[in-house]
């Protein structure tokens, strides 16, 4: 009898093999490596992570204790310790983005079902976190006088809760920076949800030209100017926030030389719970009020999503001290974030995410290729 987490498993198996061969086949993915694939690496590092295991070295022991495990790899020599730790480092990074905009992009369009797909789709949170690592074994890592460590920008597609965007930096890359190098004509028609790190009326008037929107935190110190008062509805939000005001305002004073002056944004005026006024500009002008500060209270989604990463995923424990390493390591920890959201519609309500997942992954590695019974 194939128990639920067994079925999933040969599901996910069969969503997945696909995916991995086509992200195995960009050019130059196996260079080097005849007796290594980049599928069978792909697998491998997948099950790591699916797995939650603490280092490559228990990884590859795990699977020599499997009398079957590379033989399923397509590897019946088996592979070395080193040959993991080295391709690990060494193999071009494009099999994994491929494999994570693969996978992105087919949550994307799973999650359209969803009942808030239409409130929040393209709506995107932005934001970065700081993974530590040892300035004695990655030297690269320390720059600016900055600890040693990176930082990982993403960004969050609200409708699925789904990293869409990751880009790796060195600590010293501000928050705002690396928004500026991102393509903003892939984010045309998107809302970014960003805070006060991010900033800057002259950055505001760029995504505005770029048709980007935007909702962020009004600066405590910025100079505006009221052109409309707007009447607000007694609306109390979900998450019991009132809003107080609701004005059309141009922002910016022409005094600043590395300011800009930004016509026609509005500002909206909350008041939580607990009696603490916050303000939102935004050039949103479609949403009422109520729906913009219940909006930003969802970039809270981002700092969880960090946790789940951090904490659940392993990406404490990179594959190894190279810049190469942890890049792979982030990516392929996405792709299992993106890939726990897609099965999480089977997981039992007794179970909890990371112990459905942990199962999973058991399953997905472990179990033969028959098909599922029939009903």
């Amino acid at each position: 009898m194939i128990t639920p987490i067994q079925g999933c498993g040969r599901r996910t198996r069969r969503l997945l093999a696909p995916l991995v061969a086509e992200a195995a086949a960009v050019p130059g993915a196996d260079r080097y490596r005849k007796h290594f694939s980049a599928s069978a690496h792909l697998w491998i590092v997948l099950r790591h992570v699916l797995l939650g295991s603490e280092s490559l070295r228990q990884t590859h022991g795990e699977l020599y204790g499997d009398a079957d495990a590379w033989e399923r790899l397509g590897l019946p020599q088996g592979i070395s310790r080193a040959q993991l730790a080295r391709s690990s480092t060494s193999r071009p990074s494009v099999c994994a983005e491929t494999l994570f905009d693969a996978l992105a992009t087919l949550a994307r369009r799973q999650h359209r079902l969803d009942p808030d797909w239409v409130r929040l789709q393209r709506i995107q949170a932005v934001d970065s976190t700081f993974i530590a690592l040892s300035s004695k074994l990655s030297p690269w890592s320390p720059h600016g006088g900055h600890a040693p460590g990176v930082r990982v920008h993403t960004g969050l597609d609200l409708a699925s809760s789904i990293p869409i965007s990751l880009q790796l930096t060195l600590t010293d890359t501000h928050d705002a920076a690396a928004l500026d190098a991102r393509d903003l004509a892939k984010l045309k028609g998107w809302t970014l949800l960003i805070d006060l790190g991010y900033y800057g009326h002259r950055r505001f008037a760029e995504l505005r030209a770029a048709e980007v929107s935007f909702i962020c935190p009004l600066q405590a110190q910025a100079v505006y100017v009221i052109d409309a008062a707007h009447p607000v509805p007694p609306i109390t939000t979900p998450e019991g926030d009132v809003v107080l005001r609701d004005e059309t305002i141009t922002l910016g004073s022409p005094n600043n030389r590395n300011g800009a002056v930004v016509p026609n944004l509005r500002l909206v005026t909350s008041q939580n719970a607990a009696g603490i006024e916050h303000r939102f500009v935004t050039e949103r002008h479609d949403l009422p009020a109520a729906e913009v500060a219940s909006l930003y209270r969802k970039r809270w989604q981002i700092e969880l999503f960090f946790r789940w990463l951090k904490h659940q995923l392993t990406l404490l424990h990179p594959f190894g001290t190279s810049r190469e390493a942890v890049w792979l390591s982030i990516l392929i920890a996405a792709c299992v974030a993106i890939l726990s959201s897609l099965i999480d519609q089977d997981r039992p309500h007794a179970d909890s995410r990371i112990a459905w997942l942990r199962g999973v992954g058991r399953a997905l590695t472990t179990l033969p290729d028959d098909p599922d019974p029939p009903g």
